[in-house]
């Protein structure tokens, strides 16, 4: 037979699904997530250690001076009514002993300014993309709240590696194959706030990266070596050493139905986020947030171990302790002035958290010498077991760097 006549059979692997193609459709989402010993929990089962951390992240009580109610405070009649209809459905946001400030009065004025935008927006005939929501509403107070942290867009994020064996099937090593996912936005300490941790011959990056059972269980031609393994980004940085992240969100059409979709797809990256901690011995929940037609979800998610694996929880957020409700996720209205007021201080204490009690327990974490190999590298085969054990401890550790001042800065106008 002729060379041209010859037939090659076509690659074994099949393609991979996207990550927002696993999140549409349920069977393989089940199908990742089960792998993944993934599950969703109720937010009662928050273990105790994270309640008072969780309790800060969703306060959002007295946050606004009560004096800004008083007919004598001096603003435009618009703002007036904006903080009225605000007290009168969220009185809990207002306090008699706040005295205010000219920066807090410039904050809401920014929340105010989006607010009027989705109203607009509401009242037009016209059909909103998700793009026009980020660019008119969102990012104008979410970005104003982010000032400590660093806020990415669309930063490629490496999912974990499966830690369950498969059946021959023809959909599971499709959708087990899919290495990244895209949140539209992530939440990361500052770079300037970690280099205590690798950039010193003796730091733990260092320590770890060099240690031979680390450099035997990874390979950087194949994406796998500490480097890689250090970062839940799918790039690396441009100066070798530890990235992490607190919190991811993700935006989707103006369609309610969505908010499920974008639920499951946010679980990815969380789900990456957890585990990435987990892999360097590091306790601290991570934080989701949902975004689609002026509704904003949030769900916390966390790792516990059983039976030798690592099960990722992942909890919706129903809403304050002390108020019973049957719904599996609070809702925020946007259209609402009390609800915007309230996931903006929810986006800001986000922003301290990261850079305040979570970058502390990075440093906890860390400092334990603990490494686990976590993420998704080599092709998968069939009945391959393709959970990851070693693990590398160093007694070597050097003491953590002195916590910096947490005073909020203001983001140059420039």
């Amino acid at each position: 037979m002729s060379d041209s006549k010859k037939k090659y059979k076509s690659s074994s692997q099949p393609r991979a699904v996207s990550a927002s193609e696993i999140a549409r459709n349920l069977g393989n989402f089940e199908t990742w997530s089960s792998h993944q010993c993934c599950e969703q929990v109720s937010f009662s089962d928050l273990p105790s250690e994270f309640q008072g951390d969780v309790d800060n992240l969703f306060g959002t009580t007295q946050r606004i001076p009560r004096s800004w109610l008083d007919r004598s405070f001096d603003c435009s009649p618009g703002f007036a009514k904006f903080i009225t209809d605000a007290s009168q459905t969220a009185p809990e946001l207002f306090s008699a002993d706040h005295c205010g400030s000219s920066e807090l009065f410039e904050d809401v004025c920014v929340v105010f300014s989006a607010w009027k935008r989705l109203i607009k927006m509401r009242s037009s005939k016209e059909k909103w993309s998700e793009a026009d929501f980020v660019a008119n509403v969102y990012n104008v107070f979410r970005t104003s709240a982010v000032r400590e942290s660093t806020f990415r867009v669309q930063c490629a994020i490496s999912l974990p590696q499966p830690q369950d064996t498969f059946q021959n099937a023809l959909d599971v090593p499709r959708v087990l194959n899919t290495k990244t996912v895209i949140p539209d936005c992530a939440i990361f300490i500052p770079a300037s706030r970690t280099r205590a941790l690798s950039h010193s011959a003796k730091s733990p990056y260092k320590l770890l990266k060099n240690h031979p059972t680390v450099v035997k269980a990874g390979n950087a031609a194949k994406r796998s070596s500490f480097r890689y393994q250090s970062t839940p980004c799918a790039q690396l940085p441009d100066m070798p050493g530890f990235e992490f992240a607190s919190s991811f969100w993700e935006d989707k059409k103006p369609v309610h139905a969505l908010l499920d979709d974008a639920y499951r797809q946010n679980r990815m990256s969380t789900t990456a986020a957890v585990r990435h901690l987990h892999s360097l011995g590091i306790r601290a929940p991570i934080t989701g947030l949902i975004w689609a037609d002026g509704v904003v979800r949030a769900h916390v998610d966390w790792c516990e171990e059983s039976e030798g694996k690592t099960v990722v929880m992942s909890a919706p957020y129903c809403g304050p302790r002390d108020r019973s409700s049957n719904d599996v996720f609070h809702e925020w209205k946007l259209d609402r002035p009390s609800d915007i007021l309230q996931v903006y201080f929810l986006v800001q204490n986000i922003d301290e958290w990261t850079t305040g009690k979570f970058s502390e327990y990075i440093v906890r974490g860390v400092n334990q010498m603990t490494y686990k190999p976590w993420k998704r590298t080599n092709a998968l085969k069939e009945n391959h077991n393709i959970s990851v054990t070693t693990i590398v401890t160093s007694e070597a550790s050097p003491s953590p760097p002195k916590p910096k001042s947490r005073r909020r800065r203001r983001r140059s106008s420039n």
